[in-house]
């Protein structure tokens, strides 16, 4: 690599053959080609960091789901007892209406 009035002229050697071929490049082209380079192994490192948080918010919601769908349950669970408690009040004949003590008694 050899540096020629801002440009850069890399030389290729084939080993098996011998021959040469060279290109050359401005310098500035370079220095764009290594910045996007580099804003591009950037993105990869972010992007791959916001897998990451994707994936543990996956398994925070399914873990979240689970434990709604137990509550679900537990609620179910408990209108059936209090339906059943309120079937057995009344065949116990304890299912009267409550007094309003505000009521007055009438004559």
């Amino acid at each position: 690599m050899t540096a020629m009035k801002g440009r850069l002229t890399f030389l290729f050697v084939m080993p098996n053959t011998g021959k040469k071929r060279q290109f050359s490049l401005h310098t500035s082209i370079l220095y764009v080609l290594v910045i996007v380079s580099l804003m591009l192994l950037a993105i990869g490192i972010i992007g791959m960091f916001k897998y990451q948080e994707n994936i543990h918010l996956k398994n925070r919601c399914k873990l979240l789901e689970a434990e709604k769908n137990k509550m679900e349950a537990i609620a179910r669970t408990v209108q059936d007892i209090e339906r059943e408690e309120a079937v057995v009040k009344k065949m116990l004949g304890l299912d009267l209406p409550k007094k309003n003590s505000n009521m007055q008694r009438q004559p």
